[in-house]
């Protein structure tokens, strides 16, 4: 066992909700021995924050938040929707220290999002379930997913050269992304 290039230094919920949605319950209460709810087809909504603190002399901290929402909105675009028995808005925030010597790995900032955003979701997928397995409709577990998507080189446009480059000046500065909101 190795350490993770990163490291996760602390979690907190800004808030948490999990309700019942009488509108989407299933008529028949299931048998949780039986039966398990899976999320395919029904819209799980994330928005993704990252900042950088200040340096430290073992490696970069950064700032991260995560929001889930399950709303049960109909999705006009969504051929198969499907509906959860609950209703969830569930933020967390994070703060995780990408150690010196990681950089070899990826960006900083790639590891942090990609994997501090894991972290995160793993949190609140542990709530939901814990929260539902006393609630009515059943215990649910939100599905494992991954946040390759966030990073750096996901969010530039397609490597396709255009016919003919665009003039920058010599110093121009490189395209920064945005450091506080992504929303997936």
């Amino acid at each position: 066992m190795k350490p993770s290039p990163i490291q996760l230094l602390r979690l907190t919920f800004k808030h948490v909700n999990v309700a019942l949605d009488p509108v989407h319950l299933p008529p028949e209460l299931p048998n949780p021995l039986e039966a398990v709810f899976t999320f395919d087809g029904v819209s799980i909504h994330t928005e993704v924050g990252i900042g950088e603190a200040v340096p430290q002399d073992n490696g970069q901290l950064y700032f991260l938040e995560l929001k889930v929402v399950i709303d049960n909105l109909t999705q006009p675009e969504a051929a198969n929707q499907k509906y959860s028995p609950y209703t969830i808005d569930i933020a967390t925030e994070g703060v995780v220290l990408v150690p010196n010597g990681a950089e070899k790995l990826g960006p900083p900032e790639d590891l942090a999002i990609v994997n501090g955003t894991s972290l995160l979701w793993s949190a609140i997928r542990e709530q939901v379930l814990s929260l539902t397995a006393r609630m009515r409709a059943g215990p649910v577990m939100l599905p494992t997913v991954h946040f390759h998507d966030l990073k750096q080189q996901a969010t530039q446009q397609p490597a396709v050269p255009p016919a003919e480059p665009p003039a920058l000046p010599a110093a121009a500065p490189a395209a920064k992304r945005p450091a506080l909101k992504r929303t997936r």
